[in-house]
């Protein structure tokens, strides 16, 4: 594999962002949610249908405690919803639904598998890939803007949206 180096990506105008601007990050916020290996593990299940704690169990292999914190974090967090079920003779267990919130988070799982697909699969690709429904195309990840055009990496810019006067330093 041959490693290019790129230029500078999203310039900015602004002046530099000081470590107390960096620490409102939301980057960072979200990392300190999901960016633990299990959770998105999990919410890559959620997305396949999975619902059940002991299926979670058996496709991710984790310990219990392990799959019941990181349920109970998502869960606290608005990224899941508790369904009550029961089955016939069994005590009530619970059911974990994707919430909006989660169904938002659904770009970056599908451009982490596609980042994996391209750079950590020696044939580039992963043994599964998301399709439409509607017309059977890959789906991808993609930049875009609000008007649903593709941007390039070297158009985008950083802009600071912290107001200097009140902006810790």
């Amino acid at each position: 594999m041959k490693l290019e180096c790129y230029p500078e990506f999203m310039p900015t105008t602004a002046p530099p962002l000081s470590p107390d601007d960096f620490a409102q990050c939301s980057i960072a916020a979200t990392l300190g949610l999901i960016g633990e290996k299990w959770t998105i593990l999990i919410l890559r299940d959620v997305f396949s249908g999975v619902r059940r704690f002991d299926d979670f169990l058996a496709r991710l292999q984790c310990s219990p405690a392990v799959l019941s914190a990181r349920l109970k974090t998502l869960t606290e967090a608005g990224l899941l919803r508790k369904v009550g079920y029961k089955e016939p003779g069994e005590r009530e267990r619970f059911a974990y639904h994707p919430t909006k919130s989660a169904v938002d988070l659904l770009p970056v799982i599908v451009g982490l598998m596609q980042w994996g697909d391209a750079h950590m699969k020696p044939c580039g690709q992963g043994p599964a890939e998301i399709r439409s429904r509607v017309n059977g195309l890959k789906v991808r990840a993609a930049l875009i803007d609000d008007e649903n055009q593709l941007v390039s990496p070297s158009d985008m810019q950083l802009i600071s949206l912290l107001d200097p006067a009140t902006s810790p330093r």
